[in-house]
């Protein structure tokens, strides 16, 4: 609708410039239109139409979502928009949207992002959102930190439920206590799809209370956390005494780990 009213608008310019002209080439003078009582109100409409549009275009392009319920994106593509406020850039983001109790879904929101952020917003960048409670579809960028670390945290365990891990081993790992493992056995089971391999594990825990616990467990790790994962390494985990023969592994997680969270499921 914008560019046809953009094309009206230009239209109208055209004729107000050449009417004069092939008025005065027939003889008739080019006062004869600027005269007549339609050529000035063509000249205000062209201009209008061809402003306007833009203008409230930039003016809607920058209401974004101020609140709303908490939410993670993974962004898939960034552009500039051409726009800059106060000297930074207004970014185009389309971003695969993860929050709480529903699949990834693609959206697109625009903001306004300062210079010194910019790097923080490339494709495959995870960043926090807020959804609008009225539309889902609507997201803006959380750049006032009401997206909290536990916020995050919470969608994280969320999705990898989702994903296949047990609710127990999510309750360790959020409830537990920290605890070092010292891997005595390790013997590989096989690619886990999703860019996992499972491991026969045999840990060998110290508890904060100084006892030591043996144990066997089956865990799926991403393929990028194997080199720390070997015989004779030492490891942090999340244990609890309420689930002896268990513990969650407590791996760093990088940026290639969390899209593979964060991503939608193909």
């Amino acid at each position: 609708m914008r560019k046809i009213l953009v094309t009206i608008g230009s239209l109208c310019l055209m004729a107000v410039a050449i009417l004069p002209l092939y008025a005065n080439f027939q003889g008739d003078g080019a006062f004869s239109i600027i005269n007549s009582s339609w050529y000035r109100p063509l000249i205000y409409v062209g201009f209008a139409l061809v402003f306007i549009p833009s203008i409230l275009g930039t003016v809607f392009s920058l209401r974004t979502v101020k609140s709303g319920e908490s939410a993670v994106g993974l962004i898939e593509r960034v552009q500039q928009t051409g726009t800059y406020i106060n000297e930074q850039p207004q970014l185009e983001i389309d971003v695969v949207v993860t929050r709480q109790g529903h699949s990834p879904y693609p959206a697109r929101t625009r903001a306004v992002i300062p210079q010194t952020a910019l790097a923080q917003f490339q494709p495959g960048s995870i960043i926090p959102l807020l959804v609008s409670p009225k539309d889902p579809a609507k997201v803006g960028v959380d750049l006032q930190g009401q997206v909290s670390q536990a916020d995050v945290q919470n969608l994280l365990h969320e999705r990898m439920m989702q994903q296949g891990v047990s609710p127990d081993i999510m309750e360790i790992a959020q409830h537990g206590e920290q605890a070092y493992a010292k891997v005595t056995d390790i013997v590989p089971l096989g690619n886990a799809g999703h860019g996992k391999v499972r491991l026969q594990l045999t840990l060998s825990i110290t508890t904060n209370q100084g006892d030591t616990v043996t144990i066997n467990t089956q865990k799926e790790i991403f393929e990028s956390q194997l080199p720390l994962v070997q015989q004779g390494h030492v490891i942090r985990v999340m244990y609890s005494r309420a689930h002896p023969s268990e513990v969650a592994l407590a791996l760093p997680t990088g940026e290639e780990e969390l899209r593979r969270v964060f991503g939608q499921n193909k």
